[in-house]
């Protein structure tokens, strides 16, 4: 049996993608000018199997437990690719999105910004009901896709308030809830990234609000551009994707992309040298922060409409060693290392070797960070506790820093 969906980037067609027998298949339309995914060039022949899998199953949320409550909520089977886009496929990361084939063709370069402000008893409830699509009063059912393992919605912001999209709107924010497995996940968060764009690091305004005693983070979504409350979708895709792997091989250790491979693949961005420089400074920083989990979904690139090709801010960055019995195993290797408090300069050199990078950049930076990050943790741990916040993880995460850093100096 053959099913099929209209895939669109930016509401415009650009290819088919059909599901025969279980297998999937893309092909982009004649007149496409605008490529999904630098694993999926244009061309006329019909993309199959691992590279398919890659860039459309990346797409979708990695947790088995969320894919089968999606499954129960759509009467759908959860592990196949194609109907759980069918069903959540209209809001994306990036520009693309997925329609019935005879779906009326809207683009959608400038939408206005629409959504409906929730109360604090509505949005504690869709925040409790997490990670099911909200269903409330005065709203459309809410068919988005967010890719990870981390539950998290997408959202609008209007006067600073947590809204939901109307009439097909674009998202603005995610929204991730606290989490019930790791303590201060949130404080977490914030903090590494308000420390990351202490160093120089490009990073979304992010903030953690609370409603009715429930914490969340709030992160502004990088692929959206707002104007005079007008919203444009910015493509993107993470290096994963970018590169052909399947979200099953993330990490370096199953078979997945290293650093070696995100090296060549900026290769391909509109500026490499200066988007090398970048990467150094987030791989520097997510070693010495403690960040055992930055795998090859946790790097993204944003394709313009003018074709320029560029490194995308961070996010989901963490001090993972903070927690206890967490895993020392970096999702990439540095140099021929893969413990992350095995790390030497010597595995810094090797890894200047293995990406073409001169060391004396490499060096550079690890000094500057290493000097700067303490203070800077220190600084934002201390902002947080005068809002009320713990600093329990911020302590944590500046032990560990001092450590890290001290012995990169």
């Amino acid at each position: 049996m053959k099913r099929t969906l209209s895939v669109r980037l930016h509401g415009v067609p650009i290819g088919i993608l059909e599901e025969n027998d279980g297998t999937l298949e893309f092909k982009y339309l004649p007149d496409a000018k605008r490529l999904l995914s630098l694993s999926l060039p244009l061309q006329e022949k019909v993309f199959r199997g691992t590279v398919c899998n890659a860039y459309f199953g990346g797409l979708l949320p990695e947790s088995e437990t969320v894919r089968k409550l999606l499954g129960r909520r759509f009467g759908i089977n959860s592990n196949n690719t194609f109907s759980l886009l069918a069903a959540i496929g209209l809001d994306c990361a990036g520009a693309v999105s997925f329609h019935e084939p005879d779906a009326a063709v809207k683009e959608d370069a400038n939408f206005h910004l629409q959504a409906k402000i929730l109360s604090d008893e509505e949005l504690e409830k869709h925040i409790t009901s997490l990670p099911l699509p909200p269903i409330l009063e005065g709203t459309d059912e809410i068919r988005l896709s967010l890719a990870g393992v981390q539950e998290k919605t997408a959202v609008c912001l209007i006067d600073n308030k947590v809204a939901l999209p109307i009439g097909g709107c674009p998202t603005t924010h995610i929204l991730k809830p606290a989490s019930n497995v790791f303590p201060e996940l949130i404080e977490n968060e914030y903090l590494c990234l308000k420390a990351a764009k202490a160093v120089g690091i490009d990073v979304p305004h992010i903030e953690i609000g609370q409603v009715n005693g429930l914490k969340y983070f709030l992160i502004e979504r990088y692929d959206r551009e707002i104007t005079d409350n007008k919203i444009k979708r910015i493509h993107q895709e993470d290096f994963a994707q970018a590169l052909g792997f399947p979200a099953s091989q993330k990490y370096e250790q199953e078979e997945g992309p290293g650093f070696k491979d995100c090296f060549n693949l900026i290769n391909k961005f509109s500026v490499p040298a200066v988007d090398k420089i970048k990467f150094i400074e987030r791989a520097v920083f997510n070693y010495l922060i403690g960040n055992t989990d930055a795998h090859s979904k946790n790097f993204s690139l944003l394709h313009y409409d003018n074709g320029m090709i560029q490194f995308a801010p961070a996010y989901d960055i963490l001090c993972t060693m903070a927690y206890e019995k967490h895993s020392e195993w970096m999702a990439m290797k540095i140099g021929n290392t893969i413990r992350i408090s095995a790390v030497k300069k010597t595995d810094w050199e090797e890894f200047s070797t293995n990406v073409g990078f001169r060391y004396k950049g490499i060096e550079e930076t690890l000094k500057t960070q290493s000097e700067k990050l303490p203070s800077v943790i220190e600084k934002e741990s201390q902002n947080l506790k005068d809002k009320g916040y713990s600093g329990v993880i911020g302590e944590k995460i500046l032990k560990y820093a001092e450590k890290s850093c001290s012995k990169m100096r």
